[in-house]
Order: structure tokens, then C-alpha cells, then sequence
């Protein structure tokens, strides 16, 4: 932690710093000691490490790439799994407005706290459906649900269908 403060440093003796690491686990160690103190990018030092000239270079040049590597599969990987959770949380959500339909369609005498409750879709939701249904417009109330409330959500062929098909059933109610 001698550094911390005074980062600055450690470029001008970077040379004298890794010419005293023997091993490739001294090396990696100090990489990364160098990295966390110094308060730069990994493109920072690799940089500032082109810029200088030692033998043990290569084994420097070697161990930042590898922690640029693992860095780079790390933020994949977190990416990845934020985009699943996504996936899945749309998926969700669109079994929840196929409920709020399917029980508005068999439970008609429910009232919208009651739909909001049993579907666990929000009581504005549910009150703006009811409102865009209560209009009598097949056509706007089918616009409302694939446009407004799952414009950010795929729509297979039979879900499609299956929409069309409760819309039909809630405008005849």
C-alpha cells in the first residue's frame, strides 16, 4: 500500500519494480497490485508498459493480457446473465397480462382490485385495460395489449392467436 498515495511513482520506477520480481506468480501478484493502487485502466498500464523497456517484459505483457482476458469473459458472462434474467423477467410479464386476460375473460364479475390482486398485475394496468375494453373497439383494446403493454415483449405465431382469441372473448363479455 506504500504507493497508494503517490501513483505517480510507480511508472517512474516501473523497470526497477518488476526487475526484482522473480516467477510468474510475482509477477501476476504485482500486475495486479499495481492495478488496483494505481487507479488506471488495464489499457492505461499496458500502455505505459509498451512505453518501457526491462527484461522481464514479456512476463508482464503476458499476465496484464491474461487479466484484460479474464476481465473481458467476466463482463461476458455478467452480460449474459443479465440478459437472461431480462429474458425471463419479459417472459413473466407476459404470462402475467395472458392471466390478467385469460381471468378477466372467466371471472367477469370480479372488480379491478380483485384482477389486480389475483394476477398481480397493477391495479393502473388493470384499469386501463378495463377503460380501453369498456370503449367497445376489439381493435384498440388488441393494440393496446401488444403495443403499449408488450411492446417490448416477442410474440410467437400461437401467442398471437391466443391474443386475438382472448381480445375476441373479453369484447364479447
Amino acid at each position: 500500500m506504500a504507493f497508494r498515495h503517490r501513483q505517480h511513482l510507480i511508472f517512474k520506477y516501473l523497470q526497477l519494480i518488476f526487475e526484482g520480481t522473480d516467477g510468474k506468480e510475482k509477477v501476476s501478484a504485482v500486475t495486479t497490485y499495481i492495478l488496483g493502487v494505481a487507479e488506471r485502466s488495464e489499457e492505461e498500464f499496458l500502455k505505459q508498459i509498451q512505453d518501457t523497456k526491462f527484461t522481464i517484459k514479456p512476463e508482464v505483457m503476458s499476465t496484464l493480457e491474461q487479466i484484460l482476458e479474464r476481465g473481458r469473459k467476466e463482463g461476458l458472462e455478467k452480460g449474459m446473465e443479465k440478459g437472461i434474467e431480462k429474458g425471463m423477467d419479459r417472459g413473466a410479464y407476459k404470462n402475467s397480462i395472458f392471466n390478467l386476460l385469460k381471468t378477466a375473460v372467466r371471472f367477469p364479475q370480479l372488480t379491478t382490485e380483485e384482477l389486480s390482486d389475483f394476477t398481480e398485475v397493477d391495479l393502473e394496468t388493470v384499469n386501463k385495460l378495463l377503460s380501453v375494453k369498456a370503449q367497445g373497439d376489439a381493435a384498440a383494446l388488441s393494440n393496446y395489449v401488444r403495443e403499449d403493454l408488450l411492446a417490448d415483449t416477442p410474440l410467437k405465431a400461437e401467442d398471437e392467436e391466443k391474443l386475438d382469441q382472448l381480445v375476441g372473448q373479453l369484447m364479447d363479455m
